[in-house]
């Protein structure tokens, strides 16, 4: 029988498809809970259909004020699902198209402007069905391990590639990759300055156990016992966040009463941000929770738990951001280097991305996409324009040569960040981010559009104003600063439009000398 569906307040509602189980735990669901909760900042009303698979977690969506639309346990035999190539199919509980012949009455009825795809087991089939149903349809993913049919593909990763998806996907599909994109609750966005001050401090007081919502191995009172046997003077207290439904709940809260260390077991936390904050150090496993530690800046100790999560990680602990190990033994070799070596320094490339994530699915006509191989090749070709040319104080024409290598530099750069202007899904300028100043909450911006036939219709106006909630909502800065020549009055007017004023500061060394004005914007 079909749920029955409360009518929207208004036409812009968003459907989305995932589910969660104790074998497929509950990331998926927390993450696009968390995009759900940026779209109802925007007006939209959103629904989740999920499939009542044992030990779900499903109540979270009611808890959170949506929508819920429940499937059918399907009662029969995996092996009556049927041959797929996806992975993952047997999560479903059913077959790919038994799902989108359960979702179809939904999505008639909701007309959505937008579908979320949240499930490994779900591909480009499914995907191509649902699309009849809405205006575009996104996907969120980290496998790369089937095709997909879709207008949007979220994956942020930090070791994904363009090459990851690129049979796996259209041309006309619009990437999203990589850590600026990482989907956090508000709560992480909250206590980040204050976790950021408290890693000045290298002493190992405290350390945080966590291995997903189920932990159905029961890492975490392995974890314990290591704990119980290595000597770290400094340690005072143990905290271990773990879901009701784990299977072997009682077991770690018997174990943890033993604990020689004060030791705290949270269960169904709402305050993760917190704790993470107040721990020195994290052990525990992959998935969503890397990123939160990640953008926190709390060093790790991590063990994949799941075959997809071994190559990211591996890939990750490569670049520095953490510490692997595969045994428990191994994990007390590493816990003992602590009694003569400081705790590491992270440094990561995660950003509070979800409020930008959703601005670009919900964009029109005007959005903004990462820098692809051709629009570098464009941007060469704008730059032969004099006028173009202008409005960065470039007297002559750049070379290809040395065009193409300050590019990969630009791109390659930690601390910027580029994107395509896109005008119905044409390349038409570029826009960035540089001298990112977290002391003073600042971040400068430039912006140009290459053809000169989209000058004047708005599209500047709205690319403006995606790199400013980028600025704002996703780098956490709270001005910015601009550089514009002082015979470019065309320019001034724009950004004065937007609430830019001028600037009696010091221009900075790049230029000095030069006939440029510096103008700014509180945010």
């Amino acid at each position: 029988m079909l749920n029955r569906v409360s009518n929207s307040s208004s036409d812009l509602n968003i459907v989305f498809r995932l589910d969660s189980s104790s074998v497929i735990g509950f990331g998926h669901l927390m993450r696009s809970l968390t995009l759900a909760a940026e779209f109802k900042q925007r007006g939209a009303n959103c629904f989740f259909i999920c499939r009542d698979l044992p030990g779900n977690n499903s109540s979270l969506v009611i808890r959170a004020g949506f929508e819920l639309l429940r499937l059918p346990i399907h009662h029969v035999a995996t092996t009556e699902f049927g041959q797929s190539d996806i992975r993952h199919h047997a999560w479903l509980g059913t077959t790919w198209l038994n799902d989108i012949n359960q979702c179809t009455p939904y999505f008639r009825k909701l007309k959505p402007v937008l579908i979320v795809v949240d499930h490994y087991a779900l591909g480009a089939d499914w995907e191509t069905r649902a699309k009849f149903f809405c205006q575009r349809l996104a996907v969120i993913d980290d496998l790369a391990d089937r095709r997909h049919e879709c207008d949007f593909l979220l994956d942020y990763n930090l070791s994904v590639s363009q090459q990851d998806y690129s049979s796996r996907v259209e041309k006309h599909c619009l990437r999203l990759f990589g850590g600026k994109y990482v989907l956090l609750r508000q709560e992480f966005a909250n206590w980040r300055s204050q976790s950021i001050a408290r890693r000045k401090d290298n002493t190992l007081s405290r350390i945080l156990v966590t291995f997903g919502a189920t932990d159905s191995d029961n890492n975490s009172e392995q974890v314990l016992k290591v704990l119980n046997a290595v000597y770290l003077p400094a340690l005072t207290r143990i905290d271990v966040v773990i879901s009701s439904k784990a299977p072997w709940l009682a077991s770690v809260r018997a174990y943890a009463s033993t604990m020689a260390v004060e030791t705290h077991l949270h269960t169904d936390i709402s305050n993760m941000a917190e704790l993470i904050t107040a721990a020195d150090l994290a052990i525990g496993s992959g998935g969503g929770s890397t990123y939160e530690r990640l953008f926190l800046k709390l060093p790790s100790l991590l063990m994949p738990i799941a075959d997809n999560q071994i190559t990211p990680l591996q890939r990750m602990s490569q670049d520095g951001l953490f510490e692997l190990f595969y045994t428990f033994d191994e994990l007390w070799q590493k816990l003992m280097k602590y009694h003569t070596l400081p705790l590491p320094k992270v440094s990561a490339s995660v950003l509070f991305g979800a409020p930008f994530v959703s601005a670009l699915l919900l964009a029109e006509t005007v959005t903004l996409a990462d820098v692809k191989p051709w629009d570098v090749r464009r941007n060469y070709h704008w730059l032969q324009q004099q006028s173009l040319r202008q409005q960065f104080v470039l007297a002559a024409k750049p070379e290809r040569s040395n065009h193409i290598k300050y590019w990969r530099h630009l791109l390659a750069a930690p601390e910027q960040y580029v994107f395509s202007i896109l005008s119905n899904r044409c390349h038409v300028g570029s826009l960035g981010v540089k001298n990112i100043d977290e002391q003073a909450k600042e971040a400068e911006i430039w912006i140009y559009l290459g053809h000169s036939d989209e000058r004047n219709r708005g599209v500047g106006s709205k690319a403006l104003l995606l790199l400013e909630e980028f600025v704002k909502q996703t780098l956490l800065m709270q001005s910015i600063v601009l550089h514009v020549a002082k015979d470019n009055t065309h320019a001034q007017s724009f950004y004065y439009k937007h609430h830019y004023r001028l600037s009696n500061t010091a221009l900075p060394d790049a230029f000095k000398g030069k006939d440029v004005l510096q103008m700014r914007k509180k945010l």
